[in-house]
């Protein structure tokens, strides 16, 4: 018999112990001993909790997808499939069962088949131990919530606990013997440094250089998974001096509990947040103008950080300022590519060069063989279900093989089903595709454009221009393109569509002035 493993562990400290491993292992072992065919890598969820089935919609829910009938699951025990209620968790291994799916739950020596989920025996086994699981974990979150009250209430009172560190930023540790929070010094030096910079008049942009150029750990939490070092950005900065824990203030649930060590003085904190609030009323009212078309599918070629806009000097002094697109590493000091392209220049070559045109040309037309595709599968729906019915009218008239056939019609209608949902989402999505181009030429207004063949840039600019038109073009663009990506130094961009297929690239420089 086929099998596959499923396992799952529901916190991140159980990471650094061996759950996952023994989980794996013990499934391989059973499986050698008992003869069962291992075909597939193992589905493992890891820190998914089970209490609300949250497994379904990730690795445990994928496997279900694609084990087929006459194959077996295998798992320690089977409350690692869920902690749910009984009647959920029952419901769910008895359809797994009529599927024709063997689960086994090889530390509990348990085995529910198609054969035996319909004996008492099976039926006790199931729900006497998915209750016992369900109420395990209901006393487990019980005894986690009383145990943070009385963490918060003896914080109040000046007690330190191990479970006030979990709500403080990263330099904050617990020493378990001395039963005492204590501070990383390393981590602290660089916040210190980061409230000083900040307050002797230095912005955050140029204390993200400073710290990127230096290559200063950021202060996330660690993930092993990461195959690259996280840069500082001025969000993170932001949340920095706002958090009033480096001060020795820890303020959760409406609790405000003040016996945590200090990183900073109060009157540095103080201070910070006078600048903060100094700073933000400089900015005066916002004109709403949307000043960056690209918001959120701008992107730089090279190092994949978001494109911004910003105003930049011309080199000619008699000119005025002008707002340019750049990568956002440019600012933090992550980016190489340091150089800017004038915002204006994007745009017109952005609508000028791709839907000036005929768009639907270039982005492509409904796929009229999805629909055709679409009407073969309902035609075969139909005689599916024309053939299941005839096929009952026989189980009834005492044809013993009709109940095995109407066995595999209905595997194959479900199939059928499965496919038409999926090339129905096919066509759904592109068929979006024309609505928003034509909801762009409403917006732009190409009609207009038929006779300004000379000055052509000037009315799309003009358009261009207008606050309520940038906002329009800003929502409908996502719907349009994937990602647009600019290359600031070779000053090139290049959109792609919705499927991920690269559009033509345009060189910019014989655009610019």
């Amino acid at each position: 018999m086929n099998a596959r493993i499923y396992g799952r562990y529901s916190s991140k400290p159980q990471e650094k112990g061996d759950s996952k491993r023994r989980q794996i292992e013990g499934a391989k072992a059973y499986a050698a001993k008992h003869g069962l065919n291992i075909i597939s890598e193992p589905y493992f969820d890891e820190a998914v909790s089970g209490k609300a089935g949250a497994n379904l919609e990730k690795q445990f829910g994928r496997l279900l997808k694609e084990a087929t009938e006459g194959e077996a699951i295998l798992v320690e025990f089977l409350d690692r499939l869920g902690r749910q209620n009984p009647f959920i968790l029952g419901k769910l291994l008895y359809d797994t069962a009529r599927r024709g799916i063997t689960v086994i739950s090889w530390q509990e020596g348990k085995t529910i088949t198609p054969e035996n989920i319909d004996t008492l025996e099976t039926q006790f086994s199931v729900f006497t131990g998915s209750a016992v699981g369900h109420q395990e974990n209901t006393r487990k979150i019980k005894r986690l919530i009383e145990t943070c009250q009385q963490a918060y209430k003896d914080g109040e009172k000046g007690i330190q606990s191990g479970t006030l560190v979990k709500y403080l930023p990263q330099c904050y540790k617990w020493d378990d013997t001395k039963k005492t929070i204590y501070v990383d010094e390393t981590a602290a030096d660089v916040i210190r440094n980061i409230f000083k910079w900040f307050n002797d008049g230095i912005g955050r942009p140029t204390i993200c250089m400073r710290l990127n150029k230096i290559n200063t750990p950021t202060l996330y939490k660690p993930r092993e998974k990461v195959q690259f070092v996280k840069s500082w950005n001025a969000n993170s900065l932001t949340h920095i001096l706002t958090n009033e824990s480096y001060a020795g203030v820890l303020k959760v649930k409406g609790k405000r509990i003040d016996c945590i060590p200090k990183i900073i003085s109060r009157e540095t904190f103080d201070k910070t947040q006078m600048l903060l609030q100094r700073f933000a009323s400089r900015r005066g009212k916002s004109s709403e103008r949307k000043n960056n078309l690209l918001a959120t599918i701008g992107i730089c070629k090279h190092c994949k950080q978001a494109i911004e806009v910003h105003p930049s000097k011309p080199k000619n002094k008699t000119r005025k300022l002008y707002l340019a697109y750049r990568c956002r590493g440019r600012r933090n000091g992550t980016c190489q590519h340091r150089h800017t392209i004038p915002a204006r220049i994007v745009e017109l070559v952005l609508f000028g060069e791709y839907f000036g045109g005929s768009p639907e040309n270039l982005f492509g037309k409904e796929n009229t063989e999805l629909k055709e595709k679409l009407e073969t599968l309902n035609t075969k729906l139909n005689r599916l279900d024309t053939a299941i019915s005839n096929l009952f009218d026989m189980v009834e008239q005492g044809d013993k093989d009709a109940k095995e056939r109407i066995k595999l019609r209905r595997r194959e209608k479900e199939e059928t089903e499965n496919e038409i949902a999926i090339t129905k989402a096919s066509i759904t999505e592109d068929s979006e595709l024309p609505t928003a181009i034509q909801t762009l030429d409403s917006i732009l207004e190409w009609d207009k454009y038929a006779d300004a063949v000379h000055n052509f840039n000037d009315v799309l600019e003009a358009k261009l221009a207008d606050f309520e038109t940038r906002k329009k073009l800003v929502s409908v663009l996502p719907l349009i393109f994937s990602k647009v990506e600019l290359d600031t130094t070779a000053r090139t961009i290049q959109p792609f569509k919705k499927d991920g297929t690269p559009l033509q690239q345009i060189d910019l420089n014989s655009f610019v002035d």
